[in-house]
Formats: C-alpha cells, sequence, structure tokens
C-alpha cells in the first residue's frame, strides 16, 4: 500500500521562471495549493538544488502552467531533466509547443496559467522551499482533463 500522503491525487503543474540573463525554465510542480483569497495566494513547493529554485530568487514574476492529461509526455524533459543542463524552453520551442503572452512562455494546450509573484521564500526544511505567491493575472485556456499525480502513476511516467 501507498504511504498515506501519496494517496490522494494531485493537479500536475509546471513552473516557468527566468534567470538573470533572461533565458526561461520550465519544471514539473504537483505539491502547489491556494492558501488564500484576497487577494488569491498561491504556495509552491520548489526543490532545492534547482535551476527554477535559483531562478526565483532573482525577483521576477513567475507563470504556473496547470498541465492538461494529453500533455503527460512532457513530464520526462520537465520533471525528470535539469534546467542547469539543457534549454528546456528552446527544446519546447523546437517542437512547436511553447506559444508567448506578455513575453513569457507558456505551453500550448495547457489548461491555464497563473502570473505570480513571489512575496517570500520559506525555507521548509531538508529538501524543499516554499514559495508563497501572490496572483496576479490568470488565464483560464480550455476545460481540457488535468494532468494528475495518479494519471502520471497508472500509465508509469513516474513510480
Amino acid at each position: 500500500m501507498r504511504k498515506l500522503w501519496n494517496r490522494p491525487d494531485y493537479p500536475v503543474w509546471s513552473l516557468v521562471t527566468k534567470d538573470n540573463n533572461g533565458t526561461y525554465n520550465m519544471n514539473i510542480c504537483s505539491y502547489v495549493t491556494a492558501v488564500g483569497m484576497k487577494p488569491k495566494v498561491m504556495l509552491v513547493a520548489l526543490y532545492h538544488g534547482t535551476k527554477s529554485r535559483e531562478n526565483i530568487v532573482v525577483g521576477e514574476p513567475v507563470r504556473l502552467q496547470l498541465l492538461a492529461e494529453n500533455q503527460a509526455s512532457l513530464v520526462r524533459l520537465l520533471g525528470q531533466q535539469s534546467g542547469k543542463t539543457i534549454n528546456k524552453v528552446a527544446r519546447l520551442e523546437k517542437r512547436s509547443l511553447v506559444t508567448y503572452h506578455a513575453e513569457w512562455p507558456y505551453l500550448i494546450g495547457v489548461v491555464g496559467y497563473l502570473d505570480l509573484k513571489v512575496i517570500n521564500l520559506i525555507d521548509a526544511g531538508l529538501d524543499h522551499d516554499l514559495a508563497l505567491c501572490e496572483v496576479l493575472y490568470q488565464n483560464n485556456l480550455s476545460d481540457d482533463v488535468i494532468l494528475t499525480t495518479t494519471y502520471l502513476k497508472q500509465n508509469k511516467f513516474t513510480r
């Protein structure tokens, strides 16, 4: 039987960040939740040692995109490879999978996205930090089925 905290089904998001050189990165986030209503505030867990975590401290806004179920294959690139060694957005652009709004990329086919301002970065322990973020803008793009952690496990995209 799975551990208790792995039993709930969570939506799968991708966080878009930008470094000091203006290079964008995308990753996978499944530890994401709303924690405030007015203003709308989101909490995003970021794994230590990642390019996305490094980019958060630059102070730029970030984009959080909600993936659709038909984007499950992107998890291998976005979540199982490092933005420190490859340019994920460039690879996605070569495959015509990225478009832009307000100069920020997002994946074609996402359910929608949120533009966020990081309010605080909190050390949450041994392996993650928590980014507390105010929602600046939201764009709901489709009613497609949301990609979830259960779908990824059942279809062997993750363990």
